[in-house]
């Protein structure tokens, strides 16, 4: 490529390829960037999913759109959850399991103390460093 202001020829720089520079006149031109349009492929982002995935979220989402919209019309919406999702293996669940979230009798005294003792204890400790 010729400079288009001394007719020189252009060299890349050393520095920075994308650049060519004239060494006669002292300046830098931005390099013609070269196009994939030539080759006929597709431009392909690499954030976008390809189509089978796109489609196959599309109906989960359309799915849950319409079930959030028929709250009211709970019959035919469980008539269709029954069918579409098979029953449960009873042998999975353990009928022994005991739930440690049902502390139904659990006082927060205890804690309470506790949290008061830390907040002591910080005091004194604080209180025997600033002396």
């Amino acid at each position: 490529m010729k400079c288009p202001i001394c007719g020189e020829t252009l060299r890349p720089g050393k520095k920075d390829p994308n650049y060519l520079l004239c060494y006669s006149c002292k300046k830098k031109f931005k390099a013609p960037q070269k196009r994939k349009s030539d080759q006929g492929e597709e431009q392909r982002y690499s954030n976008i999913p390809p189509k089978a995935v796109r489609e196959k979220r599309e109906r989960e989402m359309k799915k849950a759109y319409d079930d959030m919209l028929a709250v009211e019309d709970n019959r035919s919406r469980r008539k269709r959850a029954k069918m579409a999702e098979p029953e449960p293996d009873e042998a999975l669940y353990d009928d022994d399991y005991d739930d440690y979230d049902d502390d139904e009798g659990f006082s927060k005294v205890p804690i309470i103390i506790l949290g008061i003792a830390i907040v002591i204890a910080a005091a004194v400790v604080v209180y025997l460093l600033m002396t």
